[in-house]
């Protein structure tokens, strides 16, 4: 852990601590990113993203899915996977928000969402961007940092449900979210982390998280040049998942009974 990093924390918590008092603590669904929470329907999110940046870019992503009837294979109706808009901030600055919703059958919701604040050339203060975070989230669960000392990591639990992962320090899995995904294929983290007994057996008890990570100019230097904070919530992504897993798997066994019984045999 970096030790400028726990000096500047600890001196901001200590400093502003009738400002901490004030800020409760926020469980996954009541944090925000740019007015963005998680669990919102693509109609909401979609109106988030609007108010925060009318100006941007934004691209929309579909998918669909793919079964087999023994003969070959059926796509599943399109759906909206992911929205992302792109906005420049100012010289240099620029500004990009992902959203990723999950996948039917369950209601779609949003599970992840990224933002990328980028200025190289308009670095702000370490200490000035430690701040707002605080005064935004409240007091992190963690603060880390990369091994090569350039990125800083603040990072912040969903109350009262365990942790899904490794929560060790040392661990990959402490210094990021949760990774959540729209297709069945995204389970493999959480089997992986059943596995391990990191991972409790109902997924909707998974903590939700937010990390925000903090790109200086130099190693562990007083400037920031890029923040990123990505929120996720596997405890609505990865039942979502598992739903869209039995789906698939209902479509494709009923394809393949129609298939069997289906066809004129060949005039002999």
């Amino acid at each position: 852990m970096h030790d400028g990093l726990v000096r500047r924390c600890r001196w901001l918590f200590a400093a502003s601590s009738f400002l901490l008092l004030a800020v409760r603590a926020q469980a996954a669904p009541e944090w925000d990113v740019v007015g963005i929470r998680l669990g919102m329907t693509p109609v909401q999110a979609r109106a988030a993203l609007l108010a925060h940046a009318p100006k941007a870019d934004i691209t929309e992503f579909t998918r669909q899915f793919m079964f087999s009837d023994g003969a070959k294979n059926h796509p599943t109706p399109g759906f909206l996977a992911s929205l992302t808009a792109r906005q420049e901030r100012g010289p240099s600055s620029t500004e990009t928000v992902e959203l990723l919703f999950s996948a039917p059958p369950m209601e779609q919701r949003v599970i992840r969402v990224i933002r990328t604040v980028s200025m190289p050339s308009q670095p702000v203060a370490m200490d000035s961007v430690l701040a707002s975070v605080v005064q935004k989230y409240g007091r992190p669960a963690a603060t880390l940092e990369s091994n090569n000392g350039m990125v800083s990591i603040l990072r912040w639990l969903e109350a009262g449900k365990p942790v899904c992962g490794n929560p060790a320090a040392s661990a990959q899995d402490a210094r990021e979210a949760p990774p959540v995904d729209n297709s069945p294929a995204g389970l493999g983290h959480y089997r992986a982390w059943q596995q391990r007994k990191l991972a409790p057996p109902d997924p909707s008890d998974c903590s939700g998280a937010l990390v925000v990570s903090l790109a200086t100019l130099a190693p562990r230097g007083p400037l920031v040049k890029e923040m990123k904070l990505v929120m996720t919530h596997p405890g609505y992504a990865i039942p979502a998942m598992q739903a869209t897993a039995r789906r698939l798997a209902e479509l494709e066994a009923e394809a393949k009974k129609t298939r069997r019984t289906s066809g004129a045999v060949p005039k002999l």
